[in-house]
């Protein structure tokens, strides 16, 4: 009997150039990897290059607001969070088609995969 292994093969992911583009969220997701219990915020880039690509950015569902959650939040809305928004919590299917811009970088993960990474989020 034969039992052959081979390796994974590599997935390619749509890389992205460094640079600011002007996107909208287009999904929300909750899931867990080696950090926990993430959300992850689709956004899809409009125009340009890279018209319709899809990037993403996770932050830990935690909402203070030191957190990155919500960062990414203020910087879709393009103004800080109130105490009663931040106390009472808040509804980010709210965000849904809203529109901002993105940075994007290359980062590399932890298996050593290159990525394009939603490194910030600021007002359209």
């Amino acid at each position: 009997m034969v039992f052959k292994v081979k390796p994974k093969a590599a997935t390619p992911a749509a890389l992205i150039k460094d640079g600011t583009y002007r996107a909208t969220v287009s999904n929300l997701k909750q899931f867990a990897n080696t950090y926990g219990e993430r959300i992850g915020f689709e956004f899809t880039i409009k125009g340009g290059q890279f018209d319709g690509e899809r990037v993403m950015r996770s932050t830990a569902p935690q909402l203070s607001k030191q957190s990155k959650l919500a960062e990414v939040i203020e910087g879709i809305l393009g103004r800080e969070l109130t105490d009663k928004e931040l106390q009472g919590g808040f509804d980010l299917e709210d965000l849904i088609d809203k529109e901002c811009n993105i940075l994007v970088l290359q980062s590399k993960s932890k298996a050593g995969a290159v990525y394009s990474n939603v490194e910030r989020v600021f007002s359209a």
